[in-house]
């Protein structure tokens, strides 16, 4: 895949957005909420930072679990979380299931390749 990669953020970023998300959280309406967490979601998956993946990941397990119609961003965030903690066979696990759906998912297929790649190189 060369030079292509996810995108992150530093640690500047994933603090403006938990801000956004308790201040929001505390006065917003519903649909506010969830679109602040939404925001902070991909702000913790695309941290460079261990801790903020690994929180990501929680979030997105949290979202996930027990809804009858499964949010395909929180399951691609979930994916890219797994990537960036190098559990590559959970992220494979979460696109393959993410990848059944919708066609044309690019971003999935592209993190799908990178997970391959992963997988090939620690063998």
């Amino acid at each position: 895949m060369g030079q292509e990669h996810l995108p992150s953020v530093d640690l500047d970023f994933v603090k403006h957005a938990e801000d956004e998300y308790h201040s929001i959280y505390q006065t917003g309406k519903t649909d506010e909420v969830d679109a602040a967490r939404f925001r902070l979601v991909w702000a913790l998956v695309h941290s460079a930072n261990r801790g903020h993946q690994s929180r990501g990941l929680d979030l997105c397990r949290a979202k996930l679990q027990g809804q009858q119609q499964q949010d395909k961003e929180y399951r691609y965030f979930a994916a890219v979380a797994a990537y960036n903690l190098g559990r590559y066979i959970e992220a494979r696990r979460e696109l393959a299931t993410l990848l059944k759906e919708p066609p044309g998912f690019r971003q999935a297929e592209f993190l799908r390749g990178l997970v391959e790649d992963a997988i090939v190189r620690e063998g």
